[in-house]
């Protein structure tokens, strides 16, 4: 197998930042399956092994600012020899009720020190999740997907997302990409996920650290506060300081009403 350097000599490159913008290199207007189609044939180069029967596509994005090249491959599956008809993702998303298509598609980024070896598993340190995302949103738009589900396992240095950042901006993470809440694990519903931002915005700061204060994180907790009380030109008292209406407005009205995301 060629090294993704050798690659990158013979093949041609698309700039990651830029790849799927309308026209940037196609402008399929058909509908996803054959969309889809016309990606591969001229975006991607068919790989000479496949993934476990199955036929895989290579796709150069290079960020020439920062001097990478990242791999993104796309994987056909063929539902009617697949050993699960429909994935645990479809399945715990709820699309498990009826065939989206005869064929999966699956689009993978590799992990960063696996580039050069046949593909196994996915994750990158070279892009960050807005970039992942970015891309995915664009991806999504030129291939003119219909409906999009995504699960929320959004972290911050390994803290989970799913509610503290609707607690910061009344929406989850994928909000900024039109993503509204979908399902939910342990059979959560919407009332219960927005009673739980509720609840966590409504905490007031003093009684947080009163709670703590016998933790060995009190005096951070203490400092963090601090620092945005002394911030903000009006006093903080709970943990959200707007309404949670006010932060749903600032989602664009141009982002796909139909995306879900799962908690």
């Amino acid at each position: 197998m060629r090294s993704l350097q050798e690659e990158k000599e013979t093949a041609k490159a698309l700039r990651v930042h830029t790849f799927a913008d309308p026209g940037c290199p196609i402008n399929p207007t058909s509908h996803f399956c054959d969309n889809i189609r016309i990606f591969l044939r001229e975006c991607a180069e068919l790989e000479d092994y496949n993934v476990d029967g199955m036929p895989t596509w290579c796709t150069l994005l290079v960020n020439e600012n920062r001097g990478f090249v990242v791999p993104v491959y796309t994987i056909e599956e063929s539902v009617k020899y697949a050993a699960k008809p429909f994935c645990d993702h479809c399945r715990c998303t709820g699309w498990s009720n009826h065939f989206v298509s005869k064929r999966r598609y699956h689009i993978i980024i590799p992990i960063d020190d696996e580039w050069n070896k046949p593909l196994d598993d996915g994750g990158s340190g070279y892009l960050c999740g807005r970039e992942i995302m970015d891309l995915w949103d664009r991806i999504c738009t030129i291939l003119r997907t219909r409906k999009i589900t995504v699960e929320d396992s959004s972290k911050k240095r390994f803290m989970d997302l799913r509610l503290l950042h609707g607690v910061a901006y009344g929406h989850p993470w994928f909000g900024r990409w039109g993503y509204r809440f979908c399902h939910g694990s342990f059979g959560v519903k919407e009332p219960n996920y927005e009673r739980a931002i509720e609840i966590l915005s409504s905490l007031e700061l003093d009684q947080i650290i009163e709670d703590f204060g016998c933790t060995d994180r009190c005096m951070k907790i203490r400092q963090i506060f601090r620092f945005y009380r002394d911030l903000s030109e009006t006093q903080l008292i709970t943990l959200q300081r707007y309404p949670q209406d006010h932060a749903y407005s600032q989602i664009p009205s141009s982002c796909p009403e139909e995306n879900e995301h799962s908690a």
